[in-house]
C-alpha cells in the first residue's frame, strides 16, 4: 500500500540531510481505512525516540498525496542478510545475539512508553519479524515499520489488521487480547529462524492457529551443534505457547539473553557487526539489497562466467564460488526460490537512486589485468536484416495467421489467434445450425402457396387415381 523513495531534505546554507519518504499509494489515498493505518503510523512512530528504533520526522501532505518522512538506514534488513548468508557465509552466534539484544532494547523503550500525563501508551509492534529488522553497513540494528502497531491513546475504528503468518503470536492467531508478550514471540521466532537457517512455523491465513503452532520446533543442537546449550531453554521460554509462561518483558528476555553471551563470551560491539556484514554482503552497504557485494566481485564473477562459457570448468576457482546464475537454490528461510524481490518498508531501494553506482558502471573501475579472459572465439560473418530471405509457410488461412501472429508477438499473440480461429469456427457451426434448422424442421411446417395442406404420406391413396379430386390430392 506505500512506496519508498530516497530524498533529501535541504536547508539554508547548503544544508541536506538524506531521508526515506513514505508514500502512501494513490489508489489507497482515498480509502479512510488506509489513511488511517497511515496516521496510526506516523503518530505512533513520532513518538518514539530511539537508537535502536528508526525515527520518524515529518508527516506530509502534497497535492493530496501523503508522505512519511523517514530516516534513512543505509543497508539491508535481516531477512535479506540471513538468506544470503546461507550462500556465502554463515552468520555467526555473536551477530545473531547482539541483533537480538539490540531490538529487545527498542522494545523495552517502545513497551514502556508514557504519555505526557503519564498514562502507559501501551505500544504494541504487532508485525515484528526478519523484514522489519534492519541492519545498517556502521553496526547500527533499527526496528522500524510500525504500519499496523497497537496503542492506546491512537485507537482506529479499522483494527482487523493482522500481522505475517508464522511470526504472530498465538493469542494474535485466534483474535485473543494480546499484550507486550506477542512481541517477545515474534522476536523469538526471527531469532531461532535465522539461527538454524530454516522456518518453524508456515501455514497461510487458511490454516489453523492449532496446526500452526503444533508444529514440532527443531532443537537448536541438531541444526547448529556449535551453540551454547544454554541458549535452548532462553528461546524455548520466549516461543512458549502459553503467554504466562514468557518472559514478563523485554528487559527480562534481553537479560537472559545478555548473561548467556557473558558466559559463553558471546558479546558482539556495533564495529565487529559491521565488519562481518561486510564480510558477507560486501564492502558497501549501497549494493547490500541489489545482490552485489562490489564491484571488484561483481566483474571477477563476469569475467568468470565468460570464460566457464569459453573454456569450460577450468575457471571454476576465479571470482565469487556461485555467484554468477545463482538464481534456482531453495531458501528455507522464506520458501521461495529467488532473493527477496523488495526491501523492508522504511529502507530504500538502493538500485533506484539517481545517484548510484550501477554494477555495470562500477565494473569500470577495475583493473584490467587483474583477469585477463582468453581472446573470444571468431564470430560467423553477419548478414544484413534486409538480405534475409523470409519464408512464409504454405498453410490455411487461419492456422497462417495462427504461426504469423505467434513469430511476432509471442504467448499473448498466440491467444488471441486461437480466439480468432475459435470465432471462425463457432461462426460456421452457427451457420450449419441455422440453415440445417430451417431446411429440416421449418419448412415442412410453412403450408404452400394454393393454401392446401399437405397430407401426410401414409393417408395417400397406394393405387392410381383419375379422378380430378385425387389429382389434385395428389399434387
Amino acid at each position: 500500500m506505500g512506496a519508498i523513495y530516497v530524498g533529501k531534505k535541504i536547508g539554508p546554507g547548503g544544508f541536506e540531510k538524506e531521508v526515506v519518504l513514505k508514500q502512501l499509494l494513490p489508489e489507497f489515498t482515498s480509502r479512510p481505512e488506509f489513511r488511517d493505518l497511515f496516521f496510526r503510523e506516523a503518530k505512533i512512530s513520532a513518538t518514539l525516540d530511539h537508537q535502536n528504533i528508526v525515527r520518524t520526522f515529518d508527516l506530509v501532505n502534497s497535492n493530496d498525496r501523503l508522505f512519511i518522512v523517514m530516516e534513512y538506514v543505509r543497508g539491508a534488513d535481516l531477512r535479506t542478510i540471513a538468506w544470503r548468508a546461507r550462500r556465502r557465509k554463515p552468520l555467526s552466534a555473536q551477530a545473531i545475539l547482539h541483533v537480538a539484544i539490540e531490538i529487545l532494547n527498542g522494545l523495552a523503550y517502545a513497551h514502556s512508553r508514557r504519555s505526557p500525563t503519564g498514562e502507559p501508551l501501551g505500544i504494541i509492534h504487532r508485525d515484528l519479524s526478519p523484514s522489519n529488522i534492519l541492519c545498517s553497513g556502521e553496526g547500527e540494528v533499527k526496528l522500524s515499520d510500525f504500519g499496523i502497531a497497537k496503542a492506546v491513546t491512537y485507537s482506529s475504528v479499522f483494527y482487523r489488521v493482522r500481522g505475517k503468518v508464522g511470526y504472530m503470536s498465538p493469542e494474535m492467531a485466534r483474535n485473543q487480547p494480546i499484550d507486550a508478550r506477542s512481541d517477545l514471540f515474534s522476536l523469538g521466532v526471527s531469532i531461532y529462524e535465522t539461527l538454524i537457517g530454516e522456518r518453524i512455523y508456515t501455514g497461510d491465513l487458511n490454516t489453523p492457529p492449532d496446526k500452526i503452532y503444533g508444529q514440532t520446533v527443531p532443537l537448536l543442537a541438531a541444526k547448529c551443534p556449535g551453540l551454547p546449550a544454554g541458549l535452548q531453554p532462553v528461546l524455548d521460554r520466549a516461543l512458549a505457547i502459553d503467554r504466562a509462561v514468557r518472559y514478563p518483558d523485554a528487559e527480562s528476555f534481553a537479560t537472559a539473553l545478555r548473561q548467556v553471551a557473558i558466559e559463553h563470551r558471546l558479546l558482539y560491539s556495533a564495529p565487529e557487526l559491521a565488519a562481518e556484514l561486510r564480510e558477507v554482503m560486501g564492502a558497501d552497504a549501497e549494493h547490500w539489497l541489489s545482490d552485489q557485494r562490489d564491484p571488484t566481485h561483481a566483474r571477477s564473477a563476469q569475467v568468470a562466467e565468460a570464460q566457464g562459457a569459453l573454456a569450460g570448468h577450468e575457471v571454476d576457482s576465479l571470482g565469487e564460488p556461485g555467484s554468477a546464475g545463482r538464481t534456482g537454490d531453495a531458501s528455507d528461510i522464506e520458501d521461495v526460490p529467488t532473493p527477496p524481490a523488495r526491501p523492508l518498508a522504511s529502507l530504500p531501494v538502493t538500485g533506484s537512486r539517481p545517484s548510484g553506482q550501477t554494477a555495470a558502471a562500477a565494473s569500470r573501475t577495475v583493473d584490467e589485468d587483474q583477469v585477463t579472459p582468453p581472446p573470444p572465439m571468431p564470430l560467423p560473418p553477419a548478414v544484413p536484416m534486409l538480405n534475409r530471405a523470409v519464408q512464409v509457410p504454405r498453410l490455411p488461412f487461419g492456422f497462417l495467421r495462427f504461426h504469423l501472429s505467434r513469430r511476432a508477438g509471442g504467448v499473448a499473440a498466440i491467444k488471441r489467434s486461437r480466439r480468432g480461429l475459435w470465432l471462425l469456427v463457432l461462426i460456421v457451426l452457427a451457420v450449419l445450425l441455422g440453415f440445417a434448422f430451417v431446411r429440416f424442421y421449418i419448412g415442412p411446417a410453412v403450408p404452400r402457396a394454393s393454401g392446401s395442406r399437405v397430407k401426410p404420406a401414409s393417408r395417400i391413396a397406394p393405387f392410381p387415381c383419375t379422378s380430378r379430386k385425387a389429382m389434385s390430392w395428389r399434387a
